[in-house]
């Protein structure tokens, strides 16, 4: 088959696209538009003059007021959105990301692949292109058992949740972008020794308010107590199957007895077992047999672990040659 591959630095340049995947879809573009730092492209593959396949990504620029490529990483997230389910989506994967190493070998020190869910997906397309892995722990819990959200807490974890209800602690959908600068201040200080890359700036939470909220496409919810926010969690749904955590948070410190980033986790589970998702995706976690932190932490809310990979590249052969003898 005569496979090719289109670069797009535009949405209103696409070709239509059938939008299966939360993070390769047309509306990427929307969620990074206006964030100076950013820039987003997507990688389509044809089939003749068919799209089967579509890649999208971000260019980072890590300093504010340095453009050379050496403060520039190219980061991605997810499997692509396959269309056709008869082509071999290894074959496919291998030119996107050959294809992606063409396009930004001279703009950016470092291509970043992560939260692709099973370990062995795309191995082919990494190891013909020279990248590295580092083994990680992805965590989700399924919505689609037989014991609800409920029964599947420990039994700490439901005590936690009882005393937030009745201590008054309330959960609520963000409506109005009115309380977006608050919940963006909250998020970067309750958080901001737990961050290890750098904090997305306001556009990219106002923008998700705006091209995904409204539309239905995710969700912020807040955790309120005495009418002040102490918590939320940002959720982005992928049609009827997925619901992916990008961020939560709780102010842990000040209203410790109240519980509020449990009752958060609790409570947005529950609604996206109420509403009919499969699975609540909080993606990768932690480092691989890292018992400890996070991924102890969000085991407890009844998950399971699986081991998945980050895929890293250097554009500079030397590091990255050292980095290939390193880890792996």
């Amino acid at each position: 088959m005569g496979f090719s591959v289109k670069t797009y630095y535009h949405k209103q340049e696409l070709p239509p696209l059938e939008e299966i995947n939360f993070f390769h879809s047309p509306s990427s573009f929307d969620h990074y538009s206006h964030i100076p730092a950013c820039t987003p492209f997507m990688l389509i593959a044809y089939d003749n003059e068919r799209p089967v396949a579509a890649l999208f990504a971000i260019i980072i620029r890590k300093n504010r007021f340095l453009h050379n490529s050496l403060f520039r990483r190219c980061i991605l997230s997810q499997p692509p959105s396959f269309f056709e389910k008869n082509l071999s989506q290894i074959e496919l994967f291998d030119l996107l990301i050959t294809h992606l190493v063409k396009e930004v070998k001279n703009k950016v020190f470092l291509i970043r692949y992560e939260n692709l869910g099973n370990a062995i997906f795309g191995y082919k397309g990494f190891r013909e292109n020279q990248f590295y892995s580092v083994k990680c722990i992805n965590i989700r819990n399924s919505l689609q058992r037989k014991r609800k959200i409920w029964d599947q807490l420990t039994a700490s974890r439901k005590n936690q949740v009882n005393k937030a209800l009745r201590k008054g602690v309330k959960m609520e959908d963000l409506q109005s972008d009115a309380d977006l600068p608050e919940i963006y201040r909250l998020i970067r200080d309750t958080n901001h020794k737990k961050i290890r890359r750098r904090f997305p700036p306001y556009p990219y939470f106002e923008n998700f308010f705006h091209h995904y909220v409204k539309k239905g496409k995710g969700k912020i919810m807040l955790t309120r107590y005495q009418g002040k926010i102490i918590g939320g969690a940002i959720l982005g749904f992928e049609k009827k199957s997925t619901v992916y955590c990008l961020y939560y948070w709780g102010k842990s410190k000040r209203y410790k007895l109240l519980y509020p980033t449990i009752f958060t986790l609790y409570s947005a589970m529950k609604q996206s077992e109420e509403a009919g998702f499969l699975y609540f995706d909080f993606m990768d976690v932690g480092f691989l047999n890292k018992n400890t932190g996070r991924s102890h932490f969000l085991l407890q809310f009844g998950g399971k672990q699986r081991a998945t990979r980050r895929w890293y590249r250097l554009n500079w052969g030397l590091l990255n040659f050292f980095a290939n003898r390193i880890y792996d």
